[in-house]
């Protein structure tokens, strides 16, 4: 298998063990696969940073990342994420500034779609759009 075909097989993988992209049509996951590109991140490095205005939406492949919330002088973490979970999409769903800072645990590899894909592929279709909206509810509740 080349490298392309095992990253695209690795890929199609992970987005159909993510729950919400299970309702994709082919061509829909296609397109999507179509969009992302992968980047791998070392232990320690900043994925995005809470206040930074929200421009792309990130689906873990490999490792581990943690989430933290600053309010005040204090900081706190909030979630540990691991291969197959997302994040990034609450500030690309409310348009507003990223609530969290997000921090590789180990070397990671990332899957990332950046805003006009997201809301292009993703956020019409009204099954995905629903469940993320779900997922953003949810999340805000608990960093609270």
């Amino acid at each position: 298998m080349t490298d392309t075909a095992s990253v695209f097989s690795r890929l199609r993988h992970v987005l159909q063990s993510t729950y919400f992209f299970q309702s994709l049509k082919l061509n829909e996951l296609d397109e999507l696969i179509g969009h992302l590109r992968m980047i791998r991140v070392q232990k320690g490095y900043e994925i995005i940073k809470q206040g930074d205005p929200g421009d792309a939406f990130y689906l873990i492949a490999s490792g581990k990342v943690s989430v933290w919330v600053k309010k005040g002088f204090s900081k706190k973490q909030v979630a540990t994420l691991n291969a197959d979970e997302f994040f990034g999409e609450m500030a690309l769903i409310s348009n507003e500034p990223r609530n969290a800072t997000v921090v590789a645990e180990d070397i990671t590899e990332l899957f990332i779609l950046q805003r006009y894909d997201f809301d292009k592929i993703l956020m019409k279709n009204p099954a995905i759009a629903q469940e993320l909206k779900k997922s953003y509810y949810e999340r805000k509740e608990k960093n609270k």
